[in-house]
């Protein structure tokens, strides 16, 4: 009887997972076609892969299941991963996924905030090498990159005219800090370029981080930025502020994670494995400085998942709409219609069990 319980329930997942990835693939495939580009077998394989471990991420986490995602948000990052051709099963990992709560909006008739959870991506060390390796301009090959820790021998690149000297690298092995990240990259031509980041250039990584998630933040000033006074505004800014400025008077990323007034709103991933989040970091600015030939899908997923720009972004929308206006009844009746039709069309492509009820 356990036997055949269990079986009815791995058919059961298997048809589930199976219904939302052809559903997922196909309307990611339109999404090519709509830039004019065909999805090839490897963005197809990479769009699976992450499907499947999102699937088991949601699966494993016995509070939420698919229908109460963000629909939007998951087609979303299964396109980045098809696009970046970033594959979540590959070994070391490419791309990561995780699950995070996050306010949507506040009730109406209660006033109590609204929250969410949405998967989030992440790349990871291999990853870059990949995106390096796919889409770098004339690159031919990525070498494995250096990890220089603390107490390292490390010369860097000098450059005389048009001719560079290669840097050396001495290992001591007297601490597990890392200091800088340095990727060897030879190109079409033959010739080997050094790409590299140092530990300081992932303050700017934390700053952001930290920027993005106080963005929503109200300091129990009031329960809702969005019905905020303008007095409690001003008093929500200085709070942002005090934060902000005790980070940039930091004068490493070390004492920006020590941070008293900043650690509430540092995620764990940074606190719990800081050198980890460090080295990815570093691995990801020395990377994102070489030239790409992204293509129409990828540059936008690269755009996306850029840290600073996603500050940016949730700046305008927290600043948006802040000149009242009066709107016309007759448009914002049309305007809500139209936005109903295309939930419910969108709502309609989905399968069953994701299907809003």
């Amino acid at each position: 009887m356990a036997e055949n319980t269990a079986v009815a329930e791995k058919k059961a997942f298997t048809t589930s997972l199976s219904e939302w990835s052809n559903t997922m693939t196909g309307l990611i495939i339109n999404d090519y076609k709509a830039v004019g580009m065909d999805m090839d077998d490897y963005a197809k394989e990479c769009a699976m892969e992450a499907m499947t471990s999102i699937f088991n991420l949601v699966k494993n986490d016995p509070k939420i299941d698919m229908r109460n995602l963000d629909t939007s948000n998951l087609r979303g990052i299964v396109k980045r991963c098809a696009s970046l051709k970033l594959n979540a099963s590959a070994y070391p990992r490419e791309c990561y996924f995780q699950l995070r709560n996050v306010k949507v909006g506040t009730d109406p008739q209660t006033g109590k905030d609204i929250w969410q959870k949405q998967v989030e991506m992440g790349i990871e060390g291999t990853g870059y090498d990949s995106l390096l390796a796919n889409y770098g301009k004339d690159v031919k090959q990525v070498y494995p990159y250096w990890v220089i820790k603390e107490g390292d021998k490390y010369i860097p690149p000098k450059h005389k005219g048009l001719t560079v000297t290669e840097p050396e690298w001495e290992e001591n092995g007297l601490s597990d800090k890392a200091v800088r990240v340095v990727y060897p990259v030879k190109l079409l031509d033959g010739t080997v370029t050094y790409l590299s980041a140092d530990r300081d250039s992932v303050k700017v990584n934390l700053l952001a981080h930290v920027k993005q998630n106080i963005m929503n933040e109200t300091f129990g000033i009031c329960e809702d930025r969005y019905h905020a006074t303008p007095k409690q505004k001003a008093e929500i800014k200085a709070k942002k502020d005090e934060i902000l400025n005790a980070l940039r008077v930091c004068k490493t990323v070390d004492e920006m994670l020590e941070c008293e007034l900043a650690r509430p709103f540092i995620s764990g991933a940074w606190l719990d494995t800081p050198e980890s989040m460090i080295q990815r970091k570093m691995c990801n600015n020395a990377t994102r400085k070489y030239p790409k030939n992204y293509d129409p899908m990828a540059r936008q997923a690269q755009v996306e998942m850029d840290e600073v720009y996603q500050v940016t972004q949730a700046e305008i929308a927290e600043n948006a709409n802040t000149v009242e206006f009066i709107e016309d009844k007759a448009d914002v009746v049309d305007d809500t219609a139209a936005e109903a039709t295309e939930e419910q069309a969108e709502d309609s492509t989905l399968p069953p069990f994701m299907q809003a009820e």
